[in-house]
């Protein structure tokens, strides 16, 4: 049965995103994020609706009596042009979002980072689009409603993959969207900590050594503790730096945010697991890593390279305002050209970004450099630099709120895309 979501995604051309971006003007990379989110977004909506015989009925008579007219229109105009909207539409939209399509918007607007009049436009276009698919799909397959629910439910799983993170709790479809369902591994053995040696009673130390063995311990343990608190005020310091000053800020270690913490740490990534990719390498990685979620990706026939699928690096960290990759997020990058030796015919892309706060042509820079730094990172354990790319996107593409902490946190990233596999 063809992908219906992949049939859908034929109709959006890159000279359509291109056209697009320049009519809303938004850029071309966060136009063409918005469309791959707002696609499964509609058809969410819509599945979700398959569950409500009555809402359904209405739908399925608007499918029903569309026509190819709505199709042709997508060729003929653009989202924001004149005409891009129809009243069919705009009815189909009502029908499938509700009271949500204000939750939905706004969820899509954060999503690509683009307005939220941008993505009303682009909604608007999309919609004449599925209608006048679904109902020449009604016409030449003669389906009625309960076909059509049929055919939509069977659709589900790939839509939900796609859907952007936190849509599928807005449509009433309860899951988290791509990020929950590009995390689940098809091999995953929870590794077992080893045991703690312990030595039995009878080979114990006599009574009489403990008496200055213990006191001893307990000073090294009080010794380590103050070291350990001194590094963590240091490392506090540190992380302020950029984030507290009352002067204008001139140099490039002051113009963008700290970045320790450049990749945030995703939920579950405490509970690492073993996760077997071709070659007998296995890796020790979170689920819900990019690891996981980039071999999920290639791994699935029925996702091609696009613009969009986008995943971040989650133990990833630079010095702060610098390049300079930090020593801990070696492991990281390790794992990732392990990936491309395992899937040799996968090329990738690599974004740097980060938040708003400094000089947008300084935050640029760094986020170039940033990006640079990765791939030569990766080139260095033998990955051909053929197969690799590298952008700075500054902070263009949020991902959350810049106007609070953990939002800049959110923004401040290296993220790797596909463009070949």
């Amino acid at each position: 049965m063809a992908d219906l979501l992949e049939s859908l995604r034929g109709f959006i051309s890159p000279d359509l995103i291109s056209r697009t971006s320049s009519e809303l003007g938004e850029s071309e990379p966060a136009t063409a994020k918005a469309f791959g989110g707002i696609l499964p977004a509609l058809l969410g909506g819509l599945v979700n609706r398959t569950s409500d015989p009555g809402a359904m009925g209405s739908i399925y008579n608007l499918i029903r009596g569309s026509d190819s007219g709505l199709l042709s229109n997508v060729a003929n105009t653009m989202p924001g042009a004149p005409g891009s909207t129809m009243p069919a539409g705009n009815q189909f939209l009502s029908e499938i979002f509700g009271n949500n399509l204000g939750g939905v918007s706004n969820t899509l607007s954060n999503f690509a980072g683009i307005k939220s009049t941008s993505v009303s436009a682009i909604l608007g276009y999309l919609a004449p689009l599925v209608l006048g698919f679904l109902g020449k799909k009604t016409h030449d397959e003669e389906l009625d409603e309960a076909g059509l629910s049929s055919y939509l439910n069977s659709q589900k799983s790939s839509i939900m993959s796609a859907l952007p993170a936190g849509l599928g709790s807005i449509l009433g479809l309860g899951g988290a969207g791509a990020a929950a369902a590009a995390a689940a591994p098809k091999f995953e053995r929870p590794v077992q900590a080893p045991a703690a040696e312990r030595v039995p009673p009878a080979a114990a130390a006599p009574a009489r050594k403990t008496n200055w063995f213990l006191p001893l311990l307990l000073g090294i343990g009080a010794l380590l503790l103050v070291l350990f608190g001194l590094r963590n005020c240091d490392d506090d310091k540190d992380t302020n730096v950029d984030t507290v000053t009352t002067e204008p800020v001139t140099t490039q270690e002051t113009t963008v945010t700290t970045d320790e913490d450049t990749a945030m740490a995703v939920d579950g990534n405490a509970a690492f697991t073993e996760r077997e990719i071709p070659g007998g390498v296995v890796l020790n990685i979170p689920p819900n890593g990019i690891e996981s979620k980039l071999v999920a990706f290639i791994e699935d026939e029925n996702k091609a390279p696009d613009k969009t699928s986008w995943f971040s690096f989650d133990r990833l960290h630079f010095d702060t305002g610098s390049a300079r990759i930090k020593p801990e997020s070696q492991e990281q990058i390790d794992n990732i050209a392990k990936v491309l030796k395992a899937y040799p015919q996968v090329n990738i892309k690599i974004g740097g970004y980060t938040d708003n706060v400094g000089q947008p042509a300084a935050n640029l820079k760094l986020s170039q450099e940033r990006a640079q730094a990765v791939m030569a990172a990766i080139q260095k354990l033998g990955i051909d630099a053929s197969r690799l790319d590298a952008e700075g996107y500054g902070e263009q593409h949020p991902v959350a709120d810049n106007t609070t902490e953990q939002g800049r946190a959110q923004n401040r990233r290296i993220d790797v895309l596909v463009t070949k596999k």
